[in-house]
């Protein structure tokens, strides 16, 4: 039920999307295939997602630069999939056992989705608050279904991954399962501009490190007295986060063991105490790690290849006609 989920906040999102665009250019038609029509409605509903990332990532005015690529890329895939429901009904629907099938997964699919908000008037009730029309959608999944069936068959069962063909990607490609070594520890920061005194400071350090020696926690002497980042978290910054922490300062505990904690170390800002919560080496994975995910990587490679050269072959039998 994930794929329903997400289809409600993609709706949110193209519905957000075309509220920016004027009612009238809505209904313009842009292409046409195989007397197929797609409408500037359909355009910016299909790249209203790729415009809310695009706009987040780049601003406005970056957005600008990027839209007449996204656009672009929108129309390919609609117009790709136009292709494919058309190619699909000839084949698929014209064959009767393959299209009950068809019917018994939509169904099955939509009982799930009704199911799993309690009832078929939540279902319509929640629709209807996130601006879906449930036969429409019903008829996009039908679709779906239809693309996943002829995909099945023309490029899905053409790929071939072979073992020796991981085993020499492996070979040629070592390089690229080769681990950083990386490293997550708790941090206390004592800044001298919080004390009278750099003796001060000192003192409260000196103080502390024997309390942990005792046996005190880190994470809990961290929340009282440090005014670093994270000390309300006990200290602790996680291996992605130590890669913006001060090289310097990591560099003089990079010999540290796990569980063991530094001496006091000097700064500028203050004095540090650091605890190595964990350590993890660099290595290089073995080809039994590997193996599934080249396996992965070389069937989505073949798949984007397998599928663009049956929709070249798909295209030399249709019309397309462009009004943009």
């Amino acid at each position: 039920m994930k794929v329903f989920k997400l289809s409600l906040i993609f709706s949110i999102l193209q519905l957000f999307y075309l509220y920016q665009t004027s009612a009238d250019n809505l209904n313009a038609v842009r292409v046409i295939v195989n007397g197929e029509i797609i409408t500037e409605f359909d355009i910016r509903r299909q790249v209203a997602e790729a415009v809310h990332i695009a706009r987040e990532k780049y601003g406005d005015i970056g957005l600008q630069q990027k839209e007449r690529e996204i656009l672009s890329k929108g129309i390919d895939e609609l117009i790709d999939r136009k292709i494919l429901v058309q190619e699909a009904k000839k084949v698929v629907l014209t064959d009767p056992e393959r299209a009950e099938e068809i019917e018994k997964n939509l169904d099955a699919f939509v009982k799930g989705a009704v199911e799993e908000v309690g009832s078929v008037y939540k279902f319509y009730e929640l629709a209807h608050k996130q601006g879906i029309n449930p036969l429409k959608k019903r008829a996009e999944l039908k679709d779906d279904l239809l693309i996943e069936e002829i995909m099945r068959d023309n490029v899905y069962r053409r790929i071939v991954i072979t073992p020796k063909g991981i085993k020499r990607y492996y070979q040629e490609h070592t390089d690229e399962f080769s681990r950083e070594g990386s490293l997550s520890f708790r941090h206390i920061l004592l800044m001298f501009s919080k004390y009278k005194t750099k003796e001060d400071a000192k003192s409260t350090a000196e103080d502390i490190l024997n309390r942990l020696k005792n046996g005190e926690e880190f994470g809990d002497l961290a929340k009282e007295y440090s005014r670093g980042p994270h000390s309300d978290e006990g200290g602790l910054w996680e291996s992605d986060e130590v890669r913006d922490f001060r090289k310097d300062l990591v560099a003089k505990i990079s010999k540290l063991k796990e569980g063991e904690v530094s001496p006091i170390i000097d700064s500028s800002l203050g004095h540090h105490i650091f605890k190595i919560e964990e350590i993890t080496p660099s290595q290089t994975l073995t080809f039994q790690q590997a193996q599934s995910e080249i396996r992965n990587m070389l069937f989505r490679d073949e798949f984007v290849k397998k599928k663009k050269e049956y929709l070249k072959k798909l295209r030399k039998d249709v019309v397309i006609k462009r009004y943009y």
